[in-house]
């Protein structure tokens, strides 16, 4: 069994590409990574998609794009699980570099939603709910988040502004990373005053659906001395009907990867947070805080960045946007440069080991990886 680098990553800024199709911003990504990591020869190239094939009406993508960058001769895989289609991928090329069947992987991921108006770009999120008794009905994820807030709000004895104290954190963090689509500070005024998007949940509790590309390296060997350990990579899954879950404030795939926090014991975190209650919920189910106490934990800064252990230095996805299928490998990305303490996160403090812990769907899939700078 063969050790596991990631030895280079590119993230482009996310944000409303228009003059950009998905092969460019595909393309664009995998150019700069692979440059960073002095143009290895890649064994394979594994593209990572929510919404390519619905959206830009195109199957085949993975060759395609292959065709855009005159890889003629690398095979290509398309990996599709939702919106943790690249945290698969990234579990995948663990272990085909872990296996030995490859040597260097690239794992592309892209996103191009915002070229519609957003009645089809709601229309696509729904898919991520079950076609035959929710989306046809008008279900959507917002809906899921907007019934789990409120359980959660009811049993706990919580107010709509302890939940939201999830998004001001996340706008601290966020507003200074260049590589965030939403870089400004909110005020729980703001938060609190914004749209609502599906009771209790308004619009700032929301990662706004942007266009991106990320790309990282997977390799055998450390190629360079900005190389990360994966330690391990492993999936999760929850394959029950959102309507029989015996409960709603509960994220039943993270608590399944809870022995994992607490084998490796990572003190930096980047964690899904399409909506405010699944990061608060993943604090929860990942050991980070008492069921029930992750609100007024986040709200006294227990994991701002210079504490213990931090969460989401980045700003997270609140901040990135919510680029479908690529936001797995945006928060890897984040953490690769947290750990190697680069620029904008050189003051994030000295941490060892982290972890990336994404979600796909409404908690049906849920991808864990461990990262390890050596010494």
């Amino acid at each position: 069994m063969h050790k596991v680098y990631i030895v280079s990553a590119c993230a482009l800024t996310p944000g409303r590409h228009y003059g950009k199709g998905f092969r460019d911003l595909a393309a664009e990504a995998f150019l700069k990574a692979w440059e960073k990591a002095g143009n290895p020869e890649i064994d394979v190239l594994i593209l990572a998609s929510a919404f390519v094939d619905v959206v830009e009406e195109q199957l085949l993508a993975s060759s395609y794009v292959c065709e855009y960058l005159s890889l003629e001769n690398i095979p290509s895989i398309r990996i599709e699980t939702g919106d943790s289609s690249s945290s698969s991928a990234l579990v995948q090329a663990f272990n085909l570099v872990k296996a030995g069947v490859y040597d260097t992987v690239a794992v592309v991921s892209v996103e191009k939603v915002t070229d519609f108006i957003s009645m089809k770009v709601n229309k696509v999120l729904s898919y991520l709910c079950d076609s035959t008794c929710e989306s046809y009905y008008g279900v959507t994820p917002a809906v899921h988040a907007a019934l789990m807030t409120r359980e959660y709000m009811r049993k706990f004895g919580y107010n709509y502004e302890d939940i939201a104290w999830w998004s001001v954190k996340m706008h601290e963090r966020g507003c200074n990373n260049p590589y965030a689509s939403l870089r400004r500070k909110l005020s729980i005024d703001d938060i609190m005053n914004s749209e609502v998007v599906a009771d209790p949940i308004r619009l700032f509790d929301t990662a706004l659906p942007v266009d991106g590309a990320c790309c990282l390296i997977i390799s055998s060997k450390r190629l360079s001395d900005a190389s990360i350990e994966v330690v391990t990579a492993l999936q999760y899954a929850y394959n029950v009907p959102f309507n029989m879950r015996s409960s709603y404030s509960t994220l039943f795939t993270l608590s399944k990867a809870k022995k994992l926090i607490d084998d490796f014991k990572p003190t930096i975190f980047e964690i899904s947070d399409k909506f405010s209650i699944f990061g608060l919920l993943a604090l929860e189910a990942l050991g980070l805080a008492e069921t029930g106490k992750a609100p007024r934990l986040v709200k006294e800064g227990a994991f701002d960045p210079g504490r213990q252990v931090v969460v989401n230095a980045s700003g997270g996805l609140k901040c990135i946007g919510y680029v479908a299928g690529a936001s797995g490998a945006y928060l890897a990305t984040m953490l690769y440069m947290e750990l190697l303490n680069e620029k904008p996160f050189d003051n994030v403090g000295n941490h060892q080991i982290g972890a990336v812990c994404d979600i796909g769907g409404t908690d049906r899939v849920s991808n864990v990886l461990i990262l390890r700078r050596e010494s």
